[in-house]
């Protein structure tokens, strides 16, 4: 008996191994290609030896495709605009084409916000355009198709005959329906009739409005003080960024019909903000080259007044910084 409890205690001590063992880790899944649709973007570049087409967005991401078609070489299409579909591989996020569309007759597209979205204040507009000098028209229409709103923007094409993406925001004016259009358009060289149209009619979340004031020069008033202002009530749809939509309402100067009330603007017509930046009290308006009047103490000292009591009427802003291009110092001076 005495030799048998040795075997025992090994065969207990080798059953416990097995109840105690660990399972073996299960083979790791290998990641699935992601089906991917409509991949919008500018042909870049093209590398001739891997194949691989660089193609950007509408939002500025970069893009690489594998072109497995030869119906149309990649060489052929540098500038110009594709849409792709295929599979992504998961390990280097290569896009491998099995279908690629070359919209040629679109010179203007809107990537977003898509059609029926719902928008909130301010509307960012992003998309492609193949147009003159890369300036193109935007317009807001109500539900009765009358145009509340229109500006310009411009691409950022590289080159003639190359598309551009653009991306820029728009404060909705006041509406009493929720539902609108947004459209993008050319016009004509030629007879200034429309191309290019691109509507994407569009929900506002609410028609409550955001009110405050921009201040305008009366020269009529009689004053001899360059900074002497007055406050015009602006109007808009519902926004969180009420500082930068005072900005953005300012630069648009004043209305027909408050200009035949005498009131007017010293800020040039082409001036842009850049950024405008609230805290601690203090706000900082960062503007574009075009702000700056081309010389006259009275003309600056006018536009620095128009910008400065048109931010500071907000409760959160007791001083005003102004900039161009970053810099302070030299902005704005005589």
């Amino acid at each position: 008996m005495k030799n048998f409890i040795p075997l025992i205690i090994a065969v207990l001590f080798i059953g416990a191994g097995c109840v105690f063992q660990k399972e073996a880790p299960a083979d790791l899944e290998e990641p699935v290609a992601a089906i991917v649709q409509n991949v919008n973007g500018i042909v870049e570049a093209y590398d001739v030896e891997t194949g691989l087409v660089t193609v950007r967005t509408a939002t500025g991401a970069i893009e690489e495709i594998l072109w497995l078609s030869d119906a149309v070489s990649p060489d052929t299409l540098l500038g110009q605009m594709i849409v792709a579909s295929g599979e992504r591989d998961p390990s280097t996020l290569v896009v491998i084409a099995d279908a690629v569309d070359v919209p040629e007759s679109q010179n203007l597209m809107v990537a977003s916000p898509g059609i029926g979205a719902t928008v909130t204040s301010p509307l960012v507009v992003s998309g492609f355009g193949r147009v003159f000098e890369g300036a193109f028209n935007w317009r807001v229409k109500d539900v009765d198709g009358t145009v509340l709103d229109q500006g310009t923007a411009m691409t950022n094409a590289r080159d003639v005959g190359w598309f551009g993406s653009f991306t820029f925001e728009v404060f909705l004016p006041a509406m009493t329906s929720q539902s609108f259009t947004f459209e993008v358009l050319d016009y004509s060289a030629k007879d200034g009739s429309e191309q290019d149209l691109v509507s994407v009619p569009l929900n506002l979340l609410s028609t409550k409005v955001s009110s405050f004031n921009v201040y305008f020069g009366k020269p009529a008033s009689g004053s001899a003080d360059c900074s002497l202002v007055f406050p015009v009530r602006r109007t808009v749809a519902q926004t969180a960024a009420v500082g930068r939509a005072s900005i953005a309402e300012l630069l648009k100067g004043p209305t027909p019909e408050e200009h035949a009330q005498g009131y007017s603007t010293s800020i040039p017509e082409y001036a842009a903000l850049n950024s405008l930046v609230i805290g601690d009290r203090t706000a900082k308006a960062d503007f574009t080259r075009g702000i700056e009047p081309g010389g006259g103490s009275c003309l600056v000292t006018a536009i620095r007044s128009q910008i400065e009591n048109t931010i500071q009427q907000f409760d959160t802003v007791d001083e005003v910084i102004i900039s161009v291009d970053g810099e302070s110092d030299t902005a704005l001076q005589p």
